[in-house]
């Protein structure tokens, strides 16, 4: 391909020519042959172009909002002529240069190999790639060039932020979420003493009380209690109510970061965790414990979308009969637009389960805008107050969160 410097060039050789002819001035004619002769020459120089061969690689394939990702390039010239190399890498529209650029011109000598890198910035969570590659080979004139697209991607996920807790982190009814792991004893294989009972076909000798054999003159065995770790079950809304606010701060990012912290830490304390994120369709990570498990439920927020008004009274509806009787709910949710909530609750109230509401406040995010006049906000205000003060009534263990407070005062206010 021709660059405009070729054009140029060609334009005043051919110029000059023909003003020569036309006035017979025979330095005009030979200074415009001249130009021409050599874009001539020049052309041939194009077969010989240098043959570039990229390479990219990043610092890693997972990073956290806010966090840092380093885009290193490797540029090889495979042939024997020099020329200019220009390369420009797409990045995400969200993300942010921190060190260095995406854009290089330099040149590149015959069987040279230069390197280059550069440093982007994350504040939103999500799936994302870098690339194509755009990549323009130069002649050592700047005359010609050839252009290329490399359509290979590099696909990265942001994860959300996850913020240390306090180390008692929530309340409840049956049992109590604290720090460590949450044994549930039941009458199985185990070490601890349990109860006697009589004798039954199938038992093992190991097991008979030869104390109790004496003593009563019957055959009496030992039950034990096996101690099991508690299933803790997560729901986030994703309806499309949750994205009011801006990009980076609305209802469905502060629940995605108190879900991805509430997860770390009770993983990290040999607990088992499931997660289900409901909007216009419901997405599961079964039960499961310890980074996979982590890794799982981090990736399933980094592709939550704020879409559709799937109700939560269904979710409750489909999750409770495969959720043990007595296992903590813990829904992060603003509890804005869904008439189900009192039936959801009322559901999972009366058969036993012990729920948790982390609930961001909308009405802040959308203060935060000047989206509402003063008179409907207090309105709102007070609306939102009754509602948290009716559900702690019925039982529900809710924290109001208020934007900017971090993960643990939500969490905390959970307890009152």
């Amino acid at each position: 391909m021709w660059s405009r410097k070729a054009t140029a060039l060609a334009g005043c050789g051919a110029f000059l020519a023909l003003s020569g002819l036309v006035l017979l001035n025979y330095l005009f004619i030979s200074v415009g042959i001249v130009m021409l002769s050599f874009l001539f020459l020049a052309s041939f120089l194009n077969l010989w172009m240098p043959r570039v061969t990229i390479e990219r690689t990043t610092s890693s394939d997972n990073i956290f909002e806010d966090g840092e990702l380093e885009v290193s390039f490797t540029l090889r010239n495979r042939g024997l002529l020099g020329g200019f190399v220009e390369i420009y890498d797409e990045v995400p529209p969200q993300a942010r240069l921190a060190r260095g650029s995406n854009y290089t011109l330099l040149y590149l000598k015959g069987r040279q190999e230069v390197s280059f890198a550069y440093t982007v910035r994350m504040p939103l969570r999500g799936h994302y790639h870098l690339g194509p590659v755009r990549l323009r080979v130069k002649d050592a004139f700047d005359l010609f060039y050839n252009e290329r697209h490399e359509s290979v991607l590099e696909p990265f996920s942001v994860f959300p932020r996850i913020e240390g807790l306090e180390s008692e982190i929530l309340g409840g009814n049956n049992p109590k979420l604290y720090q460590g792991a949450m044994p549930i004893y039941s009458i199985g294989e185990g070490s601890q003493f349990y109860s006697l009972r009589e004798f039954l076909p199938g038992d093992s000798m190991r097991k008979v009380n030869w104390k109790a054999l004496a003593r009563t003159g019957r055959m009496m065995v030992n039950e034990t209690e096996r101690e099991n770790i508690i299933d803790i079950y997560m729901l986030l809304d994703a309806r499309g109510v949750s994205g009011v606010g801006t990009p980076t701060n609305n209802p469905l990012e502060m629940c995605c970061r108190a879900a991805a912290s509430f997860a770390d830490q009770l993983l990290r304390s040999r607990n088992n965790i499931a997660l289900t994120v409901y909007g216009s369709r419901t997405a599961t990570v079964h039960l499961g414990r310890g980074e996979t498990q982590l890794f799982r439920i981090l990736t399933a927020l980094a592709d939550a979308k704020a879409e559709g008004e799937l109700p939560l009274k269904l979710v409750i509806q489909d999750l409770l009969p495969y959720i043990p009787s007595g296992s903590p709910i813990i829904l992060f949710s603003a509890l804005d637009n869904d008439p189900s909530l009192a039936e959801a609750f009322t559901l999972a109230l009366t058969r036993g389960y012990a729920l948790t509401v982390v609930s961001p406040s909308s009405i802040d995010l959308e203060a935060a805008t000047g989206r509402i006049p003063a008179g409907p906000e207090t309105v709102a205000r007070m609306e939102r107050e009754n509602m948290v003060n009716e559900l702690r009534g019925w039982g529900v263990h809710i924290g109001d969160w208020k934007p900017g407070e971090p993960v643990s005062m939500a969490l905390a206010g959970a307890q009152r």
